[in-house]
């Protein structure tokens, strides 16, 4: 490939991300968008880590759609039984999808959990989503939720469908700190990707915390790609069940070596619902943040499933 090729491929892959945003600014957080289900099909299933699971799905009403923000969330539609038939509910609007859901019959009722958008092609209609595995490697796997269990089914050409939602993150204050688990990690690499397409001097002021069980719950890259751009970039791991006692441990060591990210005007975590409410805590009480300040998002739960 030739130069000028390569760069008419780089301005043409710039061009369709920008157009996946509906605000290329985000100072202040998304508005409520209005809600939508589209029914899709998935076209594409990989594992680019040991466990991770990436799908991608594809539609029609796909083509054209823009992210309210890069923390996207959506929730995921699927039937019962593996590459079944889909039943969709009946929804006359609003955002309260789960009532109009258990109002299905049992028999008929699709399974709905949450996700967070990793990418979206709007020129294809493909949406990119990834799925920690947590070492999981069968669908009949004793004790597992209805999402995993069909993520590690999902084939080409099976019948899903999403409930649009909305971004949460916007990059109004300038120094920020987002913390993640790795069911959170692809939405802070997506924010990351955000701030370098459209705010790149930001992200010298953006300080990133991952906590996770081991590097195969991770997509490859992540450190290479981000430390020697990011204000600061750590990964700490622990078992599952610590996240909350070993991140909290780390953000004191920060308050005691006077980090620049104790100066945070901003705090991003998503993750496990424990590991959210104690890093909300500490912003509020020891960085004397005030909680408007702090965005948390309890993606799951430890020991129950989050409906």
């Amino acid at each position: 490939m030739s130069l000028q090729q390569l760069k008419l491929e780089r301005s043409s892959a710039s061009d369709a991300y920008r157009s996946a945003f509906a605000d290329h600014e985000l100072e202040v957080a998304p508005g409520d968008p209005k809600h939508q289900i589209i029914r899709a099909t998935v076209c594409n299933v990989s594992a680019p880590a040991q466990h991770l699971r990436r799908i991608v799905i594809t539609s029609p009403e796909l083509v054209g759609f823009k992210l309210s923000g890069p923390d996207e969330f959506f929730g995921l539609f699927m039937p019962q039984v593996a590459s079944g038939k889909l039943h969709l509910p009946i929804h006359t609007g609003g955002a309260n999808i789960r009532a109009s859901a258990a109002a299905m019959p049992d028999e008929l009722r699709p399974d709905l959990r949450w996700y967070t958008v990793r990418s979206l092609n709007p020129e294809d209609g493909q949406l990119t989503f990834d799925v920690v595995t947590h070492g999981v490697n069968t669908p009949s796997h004793e004790g597992i939720g209805p999402g995993l269990r069909w993520v590690l089914s999902a084939q080409t050409g099976d019948e899903v469908a999403i409930w649009t939602c909305q971004g949460l993150w916007h990059r109004g204050q300038r120094c920020q700190t987002l913390i993640a688990d790795p069911s959170a990690v692809p939405s802070v690499r997506a924010i990351l990707e955000y701030t370098q397409t459209f705010a790149p001097d930001q992200l010298k002021d953006m300080h990133v915390r991952i906590i996770a069980e081991s590097p195969h719950d991770l997509e490859p890259l992540l450190n290479p790609n981000w430390e020697d751009e990011l204000g600061s970039f750590d990964v700490l791991f622990a078992p599952s069940e610590k996240f909350s006692e070993t991140t909290i441990a780390h953000l004191r060591g920060l308050n005691y070596s006077q980090h620049p990210a104790t100066q945070s005007k901003y705090v991003w975590i998503a993750g496990e619902g424990s590991l959210c409410k104690q890093v909300r805590r500490h912003a509020i009480s020891t960085w004397k943040l005030p909680s408007e300040s702090v965005q948390w998002c309890p993606y799951w739960f430890l020991g129950k499933a989050r409906p």
